[in-house]
């Protein structure tokens, strides 16, 4: 389970919408515990070169800021977001080949600039299957 507050749910579903008909990304800030609390979206650029409306790549020195961000907080990086304009909300098979177990992934669905559904999913241990999360949202 990991759950989220509806501010911070809000930002992303915004971020996606706005980044259509590219592929918005960014990271979950939070509490990294059984149960994952998202407590904060931090928003980076999508660094993909080629297509961004099929495509994200967030660049490593984001990745060294997201850290050092969240470090600041007393959180840690649980997780990364990103939109799939005109398609579903779970992972395609390039996320499949590109995530790390211990992350926590969101994924926002997009059709003509509107959102259309969110995916919480965790990939196995074994790197060969992405899992549904359950996800709650509260109310601040």
């Amino acid at each position: 389970m990991v759950t989220i507050s509806r501010n911070e749910l809000q930002f992303i579903l915004n971020h996606a919408e706005k980044a259509y008909p590219e592929e918005c990304c960014g990271f979950l800030l939070g509490l990294n515990t059984d149960e994952r609390r998202i407590l904060r979206a931090l928003l980076v650029p999508n660094a993909n070169e080629g297509d961004r409306g099929r495509r994200y790549n967030i660049d490593p020195l984001e990745i060294i800021r997201a850290d050092e961000i969240a470090q600041k907080s007393n959180l840690e990086v649980i997780g990364v977001y990103h939109s799939h304009p005109d398609a579903l909300p779970r992972p395609s098979q390039v996320d499949l080949e590109n995530a790390w177990p211990w992350y926590t992934y969101l994924v926002v669905a997009v059709e003509n600039g509107h959102e259309n559904g969110v995916g919480a999913w965790k990939l196995s241990e074994d790197k060969s299957t992405f899992h549904p999360v359950k996800l709650v949202v509260e109310n601040e």
